[in-house]
């Protein structure tokens, strides 16, 4: 062999052993594929930076230096909640927001952050921060200045004049606000003007009330808001810079305006009847209904909605909530996770799943609407929702298999997030 040939084997080999130094391994008892559906045992992941480089049989654990040992676990992809509030603690009655500056916002932010992290969400589709308060979150998290999910962001909701979120709205006629929380926009100049400035801020998304709300005093959840017209005008804004658009919707009439308006998902769709159903299915738009934030409101706290012009009780409404979720499941209406966090504690997001499944739906369904189908409404299923070669390296850990106990997905041991470890109480 001559020398050259040598040399450059050497160099080979040398940079071979550098860059397997750089890599580390988590070798799983189990993992679930989300997509397939199925539970594959002995599994060794390799991680370089913040990616899933190569899917290996645990037999070859012994070639890495460093191997994490989830032997004992199941392991699965970081979750995503896909209509989460880490600003906003609105279920805090001692909180009076109206008394709070804005830098408190990012510092109730922080710690939400952080528990929302811990329980196994290493994505969030935050929809709706006071004052830009979810983006300087947002950029603190990339910057890993402080731990938390990987946040996309709406900004301020874009309402109507006595619309959802309008904090006017219960004020005496003679004050106004200098300063809205919400985004004020009435006609369609308004909306297109509202939408770019929000864009202007750097948000990753825009969200726009279709209807009324269960949160704003006066609001009719039931009742539409703004027209196709002005919807449309946010989504084609929107649509410029390669941006979606939420709607907030709880009603029949506001979701079908939403929806023709060519809106990505509906947010709640509580009320909605088999019209707005076939017409989600129709148009492929997706569905987030937040069964969490509903249980706690109508049924943990029992919330005075009588003002709501419902005509049911709470545990009515909570019933037929229930069997909308199940009607647009059966009838193939693409199911997204969000559970509307900040309207209960944060932290708790995972509970939802055993709501879900006692909805109706399958466990692995369940599942896939947190992972593969929640990174796919965001336009980040490339990158995450399913532990695959080239995928950013989110990866989860439980005891036992969420498939035959979806409540076990409550206790989450184990966070990687990009790589990095935020969690591990690995035994």
């Amino acid at each position: 062999m001559s020398r050259a040939i040598l040399s450059v084997l050497l160099l080979f080999f040398s940079l071979s052993n550098v860059a397997q130094e750089k890599q580390k391994a988590i070798w799983a008892g189990a993992m679930l594929d989300v997509i397939e559906g199925k539970i594959i045992n002995n599994v060794l992941i390799v991680i370089e930076n913040d990616k899933i480089i190569k899917i290996d049989k645990a037999s070859n654990k012994d070639k890495y230096k460093e191997v994490i040992d989830l032997s004992k676990y199941t392991i699965l992809p970081g979750l995503i909640d896909c209509h989460a509030h880490l600003v906003l603690n609105s279920y805090d009655k001692s909180i009076d927001q109206w008394e709070l500056p804005i830098a408190n916002y990012g510092i109730m932010g922080t710690l939400n952050a952080e528990k929302t992290l811990n329980a196994g969400f290493t994505s969030v589709r935050d929809i709706w921060g006071i004052f830009y308060s979810d983006i300087a979150l947002r950029d603190a998290i990339i910057k890993e200045i402080i731990p938390g999910p990987r946040m996309y962001v709406s900004g301020p909701a874009i309402t109507m004049t006595g619309g959802h979120g309008d904090w006017e709205s219960w004020m005496a006629p003679q004050l106004e606000l200098k300063q809205n929380p919400a985004a004020i926009a009435d006609g369609v100049d308004e909306v297109r003007k509202q939408v770019r400035r929000h864009i202007k801020q750097g948000v990753d998304l825009i969200k726009i009330t279709a209807t009324g709300g269960f949160g704003t005093s006066g609001s009719i959840p039931g009742a539409a808001s703004y027209t196709e017209e002005e919807i449309r005008a946010a989504v084609d804004e929107a649509k410029k810079q390669g941006l979606k658009v939420a709607a907030h919707a709880h009603g029949a009439d506001g979701i079908k305006n939403a929806v023709k308006a060519g809106v990505t998902s509906i947010e709640h769709g509580s009320l909605m009847d088999d019209e707005a159903i076939q017409l989600m299915k129709n148009r492929k738009v997706y569905l987030v209904m937040d069964l969490l934030a509903a249980h706690y409101s109508h049924i943990e706290l029992n919330e005075d909605y009588s003002d709501k012009k419902l005509g049911e009780g709470n545990n009515e409404l909570y019933k037929r909530f229930l069997d909308n979720f199940l009607k647009a499941y059966r009838q193939g209406v693409k199911m997204v996770f969000g559970s509307d966090a900040g309207v209960y504690p944060h932290g708790r997001n995972a509970e939802q799943f055993n709501l879900m499944v006692k909805a109706g739906m399958t466990e692995i369904d369940a599942i896939k609407s947190a992972t593969i189908i929640a990174a796919e409404l965001i336009g980040i299923e490339d990158n995450t929702g399913s532990i695959k070669e080239g995928k950013w390296a989110d990866i989860i850990a439980v005891k036992g298999n969420p498939l035959e106990d979806i409540t076990i997905l409550e206790k989450v041991e184990f966070v990687m997030k990009s790589g990095k470890i935020y969690k591990s109480n690995i035994k």
